[in-house]
């Protein structure tokens, strides 16, 4: 057996890799427009060109969010139909799958044991899945914008370890600068920690050059961060992300009582998130230091276990400097995390029988979880997919119908069929005609009234229909 998977390794690197794109594409197709979706889709249909679009999005600066890379592309995303959405999130999934990959060092080439890792870490410990990962404005956010501030830092790793492929100086330069603002435009801490990895990173390659008298700073390296630093100062100074902490501030501790109660949370949180992945992380670091793998400063300062663990923690508690956020703010720490995670389990010696039975084992148990977890979680995805395109025929019926009276009764989604891969019943329609939801509902489809009752009141009342 084992000599079949390396002889056809390469073959089935690329065929776990198709699976994993087939099964968040699975989840795509499955996912309806939700909450925030519609209200950005009622504008969206307004828009007649790009140009249009990019009024919509200079309006939302103003008002509302800094996060023009994110938000632009939700825009982007509601403008087409929502298959080619399906499709190009599958692709990001992959691509963060990859670059994740990209980032694990001292692996072998085609490394299955790496990739099941992975795939199988962001299924299982990914903050809020189904926000981040699926519904539209959380993937153009979350998703996406760590797929650009992770393919920045892999980028600038990579120039850093192979200077010698730079052949246009400042041409890299410029490109590094204007990728770095658009990884620095996507989300205020995440984007602040690719920004901390880059000059962790930088700093490590100017002191091993400046000792072995080599030269150590290459233009695109300053380019990079100041580009990063002007897509975050663009992302953070826009008047709209500031009556929006304004709002959400009222009410809460200010000052030093306000910080302390923030950190407090966070803290909470992160335990809440990310239990399992922090004590497997300690675990491989004490493992490291008895190998003295990370006993002196230089190998400190030098491993990705620790650069990438600074730059989760760094990224969790910068936001404690905005009023309390939400779990997905999370999500970001949560890549970092991993990857320093995953890097120090593949660092960690595996001589011993046993600690090698550990590593098999862990990805193991993963690979089974997955496959209990993906078919479980399917069949609850096609079933609120199921009801949700009967509440859309319900509503469109009655607009169609020359007797209609613009007052629909639906049915609310069944509380079973909720679960993580979902976010749905969150943001589900209510039995009260001005709730949030339902007037988005109202205005997207143009019906006068749109209340849902439970469904088993439902059918009692208009399941004969």
């Amino acid at each position: 057996m084992a000599a079949f998977v390396e002889k056809h390794r390469k073959h089935l690197f690329w065929l776990i890799l198709a699976a994993a794109f087939l099964m968040i594409l699975a989840y795509n197709v499955l996912t309806p427009y939700m909450s925030d979706d519609y209200a950005y889709a009622i504008e969206v249909r307004n828009a007649h060109s790009i140009w249009d679009l990019v009024k919509q999005q200079y309006g939302e600066y103003l008002s509302n969010s800094g996060r023009v890379v994110g938000q632009f592309n939700v825009r982007l995303s509601l403008a087409a139909d929502k298959q080619v959405f399906n499709l190009v999130n599958s692709l990001m999934f992959v691509a963060l799958v990859l670059l994740v990959y990209a980032n694990i060092r001292r692996k072998k080439r085609y490394d299955l044991f790496v990739l099941l890792l992975v795939i199988t870490f962001l299924w299982k410990f990914s903050v809020s899945f189904g926000q981040t990962m699926l519904w539209i404005c959380g993937a153009c956010n979350y998703l996406w914008g760590s797929v650009f501030i992770l393919g920045f830092v892999t980028f600038y790793r990579y120039f850093l370890n192979h200077p010698e492929k730079i052949k246009h100086t400042w041409l890299l330069a410029a490109g590094t600068f204007f990728f770095g603002v658009l990884a620095g435009w996507c989300n205020e801490n995440t984007s602040g920690g690719g920004l901390l990895l880059i000059l962790m990173f930088g700093l490590n390659f100017w002191w091993n050059k400046r000792k072995a008298g080599r030269k150590c700073i290459y233009p695109f390296m300053i380019s990079g961060v100041v580009g990063m630093c002007c897509g975050i100062l663009g992302m953070i100074s826009a008047p709209g992300i500031r009556n929006r902490s304004e709002t959400m501030s009222e009410g809460a501790y200010a000052g030093i009582v306000g910080f302390l109660s923030r950190v407090y949370k966070i803290t909470l949180s992160v335990r809440e998130l990310f239990f399992a992945v922090i004590i497997l992380t300690v675990i491989v670091i004490v493992f490291l230091v008895l190998q003295k793998r990370i006993s002196r400063w230089h190998q400190i300062r030098e491993n990705e276990t620790v650069l990438f663990l600074v730059a989760a923690i760094a990224t969790s508690y910068a936001l404690a400097i905005a009023p309390t956020p939400m779990n997905r703010a999370f999500f970001g720490a949560g890549i970092f995390l991993f990857i320093a995670c995953i890097q120090g389990i593949i660092d960690v010696a595996d001589q011993e029988l046993v600690i090698k039975a550990a590593k098999y084992s862990l990805v193991s148990i993963l690979c089974v979880w997955l496959f209990f977890t993906y078919l479980d979680n399917l069949v609850n995805l096609a079933r609120i997919y199921r009801e949700e395109q009967e509440r859309v025929s319900l509503i469109k019926a009655d607009k169609a119908d020359p007797n209609g009276d613009g007052i629909v009764v639906v049915p609310k989604l069944r509380e079973e069929f909720e679960n993580p891969y979902s976010n749905i019943h969150e943001s589900d329609l209510e039995d009260y005609k001005e709730y949030w939801i339902n007037l988005f509902y109202e205005i997207y489809y143009d019906v006068g009234n749109i209340t849902a009752i439970p469904r088993d009141e439902w059918d009692e009342l208009y399941g004969e229909e």
